[in-house]
């Protein structure tokens, strides 16, 4: 999983001009982030691993402590918040996550459009 810092934000924001990026953010010590890590690897892994996907989805991790610009730049309230960014803007915020099945339902409904 690409680790997202300043100095890769803006290959990142070029990176979404092409297809929605997916970008994770958490806090280091938050136990309710680590487990919705797990559950985003592992919708990302499923997603990646579907026979007619031909190259990976584009994906990330940040620590919001060392970007806390985000939160006010894409309105993040609260983490774990996983955050779809188009074109630079953030199309959605999801912040309940329940499972990895549901997110893997959702980004793929993303992808799809």
């Amino acid at each position: 999983m690409k680790e997202i810092t300043r100095s890769n934000w803006n290959a990142i924001v070029e990176l979404s001009c092409k297809e929605p990026f997916f970008l994770y953010l958490e806090t280091p010590l938050c136990g309710t982030c680590k487990v919705g890590k797990r559950m985003f690897e592992v919708a990302v892994a499923t997603i990646e691993g579907q026979p007619d996907r031909m190259n990976s989805i584009q994906s990330g991790v940040c620590n919001i402590n060392s970007m806390p610009e985000l939160a006010e730049k894409y309105g993040v309230t609260s983490v774990p918040c996983l955050l779809v960014i188009s074109r630079g803007i953030a199309i959605k915020r999801i912040y309940a996550l329940q499972s990895a099945g549901d997110l893997y339902k959702t980004m793929t409904e993303i992808i799809q459009k």
